[in-house]
Order: structure tokens, then C-alpha cells, then sequence
């Protein structure tokens, strides 16, 4: 089984708005395709979108060729980054499947999950886990389209984690620890995740992006991925060494010494634990299961 030519055919072109427009009128976006955009059609959404849900989803696909192709105002967007060009990210291949088109699969569906995850809170529209949950739900819409599973794992990252550059200019600067979880999360695809949330905050406010709003939004996609880059680039320093876990734990040099630091480290370098009390926690819990495994 492959997925629909059709899909397929729309999400290749630049013009890839227009024809996902067609295949809505058609009835055959929403019915044959991910019915689940559905939900979002005639959605309102807070103040500052200036689309319902469903045309939020259509606008973001447009919003992503206009950041690539013309940029807005005479603003055009530069490769960020000298060794990871955007021609070298978006000719890469992903189950056959240029990236640039699974990009464009991610802008339509990224707010899929909108619509059931709504909540009012304090008097405000909020949409908890939307990332998540639209990443759950696309895992098996996807797969039902014949999309292979690289395919698959690529676009329900972009949408899980479309919202994650949002939490950096929240505590901005983001620490090189948050940007190396961010890249392993990501499974190292920053740009596209970027560009995906881009795109996204173009669509959000349509008609009314511009240009000192694209130029903003440009110089925070070079800094996170210049910044990433450099912080993958960087050695850690271990929260434990083996000394402080001989005192600690009362273990003397050897094999089970090395397999708790081993452990303590992985899960440093996973984001798992952050600081030293855990880490010292994490040493303790892998040693009891390590001396009851012996």
C-alpha cells in the first residue's frame, strides 16, 4: 500500500495550499484523507489567530512556501546555518519522500488535535497537549494512508514538538542542556522543526505578520540552530564523577563502579536527571538493581 497519489501530488507542489484548497472542496480532504481536520473546520481560536483551526492548518502549508520562496515584505529567509544549508536539509530523502514535501504533510496536520484537546481555563480557550495528542493520532491515520514508518516518525515529531521553540523564548536564552534535549527529541531534524513553527506563527497571525515580525522570528531560527549546533558540539561535564560515587555509595573501584557511572551518564545525556542529588538518587536505585541482577 503507498499513500494517495493525490496527497502525494499536493503536498510536491510549491503552490501546495492551493491544491490541498482543491481536494477540501472536492470533499476529499477531510473525508477520504485526515478526517480528523474536520473537527477543526469553523473552529474559532483565541484572539491573536486570525484563522479557524482548519484554515489555520491550510494557511501554515502557504506560510511555509512564502518563508522559503518570496519571505515576507522583502524579507527573504537566509540559510541559517554555513554547514547545514535549507537546500541541504529539504533535498534530503525520507522513505523516498523529500523532506520538503513530509514538511509540508507536517504544516497541514500540526493543529490536528486541537479541536478535541480544547479547554477553558480561567476563562481562556487552551488546547493542553495538542502536540502530543495530534502526534498519537497521526501514528495511525498515517500508517492507515500507507505511509512508511521513517515517514510516519518524521512528521509526528514535527508535530509533538512543534510548540518546543515556544518554551525558549519563554526562558530565553535556552541552557545548552535544553537545546541538546531538544535535538535528541527531535531526532536531530532542528531545522525542519523550525521552520515548521515558522510557518506556524506566520498562519497564526495571517494577514497581519509582518516584516519586523518575520525579521524577529528569522534571527530567533538562526541563533537556535547556530546555538544547538554548538552545544552538540560541546562535552558535558558529568553531574558525579567515580570518587564522589565511592564515598556516596560506599563502592570500591571496579566493574560496578564503571556500569553505575555508565548508567548515571546516559541518563544525564538523555535530559533524564540535571542536577546532582539526582544523579546521586539515579547511582543508588542502578546499583541496587545491578547487585540484585548479580
Amino acid at each position: 500500500m503507498t499513500p494517495p497519489q493525490e496527497l502525494l501530488d499536493a503536498i510536491a507542489r510549491e503552490g501546495a495550499e492551493e491544491r490541498l484548497r482543491e481536494l477540501d472542496k472536492q470533499g476529499k480532504l477531510t473525508s477520504a484523507l485526515f478526517p480528523e481536520l474536520e473537527e477543526g473546520r469553523g473552529f474559532e481560536q483565541p484572539a491573536l489567530h486570525h484563522y479557524t483551526v482548519l484554515e489555520h492548518n491550510l494557511s501554515a502549508v502557504g506560510a511555509l512556501d512564502r518563508a522559503l520562496g518570496e519571505g515576507v515584505e522583502g524579507v527573504q529567509l537566509t540559510d541559517p546555518s554555513a554547514e547545514n544549508t535549507l537546500a541541504d536539509w529539504l533535498e534530503r530523502k525520507i522513505d523516498k519522500h523529500p523532506l520538503l514535501h513530509l514538511l509540508r504533510l507536517s504544516c497541514l496536520v500540526h493543529d490536528i488535535a486541537k479541536p478535541r484537546t480544547a479547554v477553558v481555563r480561567e476563562g481562556r480557550l487552551r488546547f493542553p497537549r495538542h502536540g502530543p495528542v495530534g502526534a498519537e493520532l497521526l501514528e495511525e491515520r498515517l500508517a492507515s494512508l500507507g505511509f512508511e514508518q521513517n515517514s510516519i516518525d518524521f512528521v509526528t515529531t514535527m508535530v509533538r514538538y512543534h510548540l518546543r521553540p515556544g518554551e525558549f523564548a519563554r526562558s530565553w536564552p535556552p541552557s545548552d542542556r535544553a537545546l541538546r534535549r531538544f535535538a535528541r527529541d527531535v531526532a536531530g531534524q532542528t531545522l525542519p522543526l523550525l521552520l515548521l513553527q515558522l510557518a506556524d506563527g506566520m498562519a497564526t497571525r495571517g494577514p497581519n505578520y509582518r516584516r519586523e515580525n518575520f525579521e524577529r522570528h528569522i534571527a530567533f531560527l538562526r541563533h537556535i540552530v547556530t546555538r544547538t549546533e554548538e552545544a552538540l558540539q560541546e562535552d558535558e561535564l558529568p553531574l558525579v564523577n567515580g570518587e564522589e560515587l565511592m564515598k556516596e555509595l560506599g563502592l570500591p573501584s571496579g566493574p560496578l563502579l564503571g556500569a553505575v557511572l555508565t548508567s548515571v551518564r546516559e541518563a544525564q545525556l538523555a535530559g533524564e536527571v540535571d542536577d546532582r542529588a539526582a544523579a546521586i538518587a539515579l547511582a543508588r536505585q542502578s546499583l541496587e538493581h545491578l547487585t540484585a541482577e548479580a
